[in-house]
């Protein structure tokens, strides 16, 4: 009767071990297959981040990066992007190519005036949407991105690229 009762509580320890291996398993199987519930490590955590700016990279083909006095700054932007007068949102596709290794911020210009800004946008990190800081007039223009590298630790700027695009603000 003892070596019943000493079989079944081995065999309810082994059960409950089994039951824990099994979850550790499945744990580890959603945080590696499991992608995009998964959020990537945080580069540089002391750094806050533009609030539209969503982790990842994305996807076609926009302006690429110049050589500046740091080296590379790699960027994307839509070459054109129309925004709506009433609230001057627009798709505006900035990317700070996670192959960096400095902060980034945009500005556009539309002549002199400044009618949008970023604030810092880490490696891999990118704004799709979001909305002019002033809107022009309705009409299509010449515009001009200045896209700043800021080394992450110092927060110094490290230099700047230059883009024309075209923005139009419709109706």
């Amino acid at each position: 009767m003892i070596n019943n009762r000493e079989n079944n509580i081995k065999t309810l320890v082994a059960s409950i071990i089994m039951i824990f291996v099994i979850a550790a398993f499945a744990v580890a199987g959603v945080l590696i297959f499991g992608g995009e519930a998964v959020e990537k490590e945080d580069r540089f955590p002391w750094i806050t981040s533009d609030s539209a700016a969503k982790n990842g990279m994305l996807d076609g083909t926009y302006y690429e990066g110049e050589k500046n006095d740091f080296g590379k700054l790699s960027y994307k932007i839509a070459g054109e992007i129309t925004v709506d007068s009433a609230d001057g949102k627009g798709n505006f596709k900035i990317e700070n190519s996670g192959k960096n290794i400095c902060l980034m911020k945009v500005k556009i210009f539309v002549g002199e005036e400044l009618v949008y800004q970023t604030g810092y946008l880490k490696p891999d990190q990118h704004i799709y949407e979001d909305n002019l800081d002033f809107i022009p007039e309705v009409g299509t223009y010449e515009a001009k991105a200045v896209f700043e590298g800021f080394d992450p630790n110092t927060e110094e700027s490290i230099g700047t690229n230059e883009a024309k695009i075209t923005l139009t603000v419709i109706q």
